[in-house]
């Protein structure tokens, strides 16, 4: 009996060590997440990764406006613009996108470019201006841009603007060319709304703090 008793409480006692090592293995990985929780939700805030971007659209925290997805063919000395607007608030603003420009030759009719290298201009410039800045630009004015491509075929359009809210002009000018051109133009507006704004301006002011 008493050999019985004894196993029976060495059971026991083996059974509850196993409880304890359990439940500490559980607390350990628990705190584990709450001290790694708030690294990974400063990560998704703020970074601009692809991964990061995604989780961010998916829970609505980084807003993506279309600004353009068209082609358009853009006359002689004229240009195609395309206005948006950011919204109060808005954080972490970008102009995200693509172009891609050929010129229509002046001795076909049928929207092919001219073969001949020596006569054909197939640059357009493209433009991310103020709404002033655009009034004064199409009045023929010399002016400020947030962002400016110089006489190109094609490029990739990343353009930083500023924090809050504004109205913009994304602009393909064929303003300096004689020949029409086909324009070809993606691009979104991307910007930060919600708690996430806490978020980068603590970061701001932690920064500005460290760099003053």
């Amino acid at each position: 009996m008493a050999a019985a008793n004894s196993a029976a409480l060495e059971s026991a006692v083996a059974d509850a060590l196993a409880l304890l090592r359990a439940r500490r293995r559980h607390r350990i990985l628990l705190w584990s997440f709450v001290a790694v929780l708030p690294a990974g939700l400063l990560w998704v805030a703020t970074s601009r990764s692809p991964a990061a971007q995604q989780v961010q659209e998916f829970a609505h925290w980084s807003q993506a406006q279309t600004v353009v997805d068209a082609q358009s063919a853009v006359n002689p000395h004229s240009f195609w613009s395309h206005e948006f607007t950011v919204p109060p608030g808005a954080l972490d603003v970008s102009v995200i996108g693509e172009f891609a420009a050929s010129a229509v030759s002046p001795h076909h009719g049928n929207g092919k470019s001219n073969g001949n290298g020596r006569d054909r201009d197939e640059g357009i410039e493209v433009y991310v201006l103020t709404k002033s800045a655009f009034v004064a630009w199409n009045g023929g004015y010399s002016t400020d841009a947030l962002y400016q491509s110089g006489s190109i075929i094609g490029d990739v359009i990343n353009a930083p603007l500023p924090q809050g809210a504004g109205v913009y002009d994304l602009v393909f000018s064929n303003k300096n060319s004689q020949y029409a051109k086909t324009i070809h133009a993606s691009a979104v507006l991307r910007y930060k709304s919600g708690w996430p704004n806490a978020v980068l301006r603590l970061k701001e002011r932690l920064w500005n703090w460290i760099d003053p």
